[in-house]
């Protein structure tokens, strides 16, 4: 049985256990491996955007194995353009229909059998590479200053925008998810800059929208994506009631809005790195070359950083992006590798603290919670902190809902992630969510007693 023959069984079927139990049926068959390989690893690539015209040979005597061995031609760039068209139609007339086929689906990276990578490699274990993600490890003062050890740190604004790597290569650029999910975001301003890179790159970082809250940002780029992708799928076809409704509901058109992503990256590391889930340059290193290759972009920014040499300065750094309104900061060390996962060389400086505050009001909700209470207004014994903590499950809401006269003034326990003061000189708390109601206190925090709690927690914690 041919390779085709193969795929077409696997397509036939629509149960995925049974996609899988064909699949087993065959996994001894190397030639099929390597074809799967080819043809739904992100590492591979033919830089080949449209299958050129050909006609196969009817007696061939060239075969699909040596067929694939000549695709090296194409993945390490060793002939592009027209005589890269030329050499796979050449290679395509060689074969007979049926392995001519199984090279043009290998070439358009979908073998069309229905089955994704997590299937596939259930079969073949680790045979696709999966998408690597470096993250950061949870808040302890302990580990982060063990990490002024080994000299400085970088201290980074820590965002909440769309996470998104980009895979630059030849002048084309692939976008994806943490998940490994195309970001699919054609005729954006920052992947036309990323490319006019003249080497080859993998960028981490994130989507935001230049004069959108980060909130909202994530939540327009998810519409773009998807119109993006429907327009790809089928042209405008479609989409001409989504994207009135876009520019209804954001004030801006579809090419506005592309126009107007920021990509912020705070690494870079090589493609055969990215896909090994690992690099042993240093960070202060690739962070250097990151600077190198955005210095001349507009819409591709390097992350927001500070060098500090001290863990009492990473602190400070924390509190003044706190202040500013930011979520907190990212700590890693200038001798910091990367590899997939969450090292502890990169730690979330994240200040988290409880406190009693009295509630003074209560807020009902919107939507399926318009006759439930979601907020409070609450405040110290002296007033002279007000917020407004959110986060409230269902059952509390209830609760408070029909309680709110014997709730009054009684004592609530908030978390949140410190204080924050405007420019009026007011007090208020960052990120407060309601935690439980105390009806075994009596007495609320003073501002004076937060200002201690916050103090004791960033030195001690």
């Amino acid at each position: 049985m041919n390779i085709k023959q193969i795929l077409d069984e696997i397509a036939s079927e629509n149960s995925t256990n049974q996609k899988m139990v064909i699949l087993t049926k065959y996994k001894t068959n190397v030639l099929l491996k390597t074809v799967i390989y080819l043809a739904k690893s992100k590492r591979i690539k033919f830089y080949i955007k449209a299958i050129p015209q050909y006609k196969t040979n009817s007696a061939p005597d060239y075969t699909l194995n040596k067929a694939i061995e000549d695709l090296d031609y194409l993945i390490k760039r060793k002939t592009t353009g027209n005589n890269a068209l030329n050499y796979l139609a050449e290679l395509l007339s060689l074969l007979s229909k049926d392995d001519a086929y199984v090279l043009e689906r290998i070439i358009d990276k979908d073998l069309k059998i229905g089955m994704g990578t997590s299937n596939i490699n259930k079969v073949f274990p680790n045979l696709i590479e999966k998408t690597p993600y470096m993250g950061a490890k949870s808040f302890n003062a302990v580990e982060a200053k063990k990490l002024f050890n080994d000299g400085n740190c970088f201290s980074q604004v820590k965002m909440d925008g769309r996470y998104c790597n980009a895979i630059v290569r030849g002048g084309e650029v692939e976008m994806e998810s943490r998940g490994g999910e195309p970001t699919v975001l054609t005729g954006c301003k920052f992947e036309k800059e990323l490319e006019t890179l003249k080497y080859d790159s993998v960028l981490n970082g994130e989507l935001t929208i230049d004069g959108v809250p980060r909130y909202e940002s994530n939540g327009v780029i998810a519409s773009l994506i998807d119109i993006t992708k429907k327009q790809d799928d089928r042209g405008s076809e479609g989409t001409q009631k989504k994207l009135d409704a876009f520019t209804k509901k954001h004030g801006m058109s579809y090419q506005e809005a592309l126009d107007k992503i920021r990509f912020t990256v705070w690494d870079t590391i090589s493609v055969d790195e990215y896909y090994d889930n690992k690099s042993n340059t240093p960070y202060k290193e690739r962070l250097n070359v990151l600077k190198t290759i955005c210095k001349n972009l507009k819409m591709v920014s390097v992350i927001e950083n500070k060098e500090v040499k001290t863990y009492e300065e990473a602190i400070e750094h924390f509190q003044e992006m706190l202040n500013r309104g930011e979520e907190g900061t990212i700590l890693k060390s200038a001798n910091g590798t990367w590899k997939d996962g969450k090292p502890k060389w990169q730690i979330k400086m994240k200040l988290e603290m409880d406190i009693d505050l009295k509630i003074v009001g209560f807020n009902y909700g919107t939507g399926k919670n318009e006759k439930l209470i979601s907020s409070l207004n609450c405040e110290t014994s002296d007033g002279k902190l007000k917020t407004r903590p959110q986060g409230i499950n269902e059952d509390d809401m209830e609760y408070i809902t029909k309680n709110q006269k014997k709730l009054l003034g009684t004592i609530v326990e908030v978390k949140c992630s410190g204080l924050s003061q405007d420019s009026s000189g007011n007090f208020s708390l960052l990120h407060p969510v309601f935690k439980l109601l105390r009806d075994d206190k009596k007495i609320a925090n003073s501002l004076t007693e937060v200002k201690g709690i916050e103090k004791m927690i960033k030195g001690l914690k």
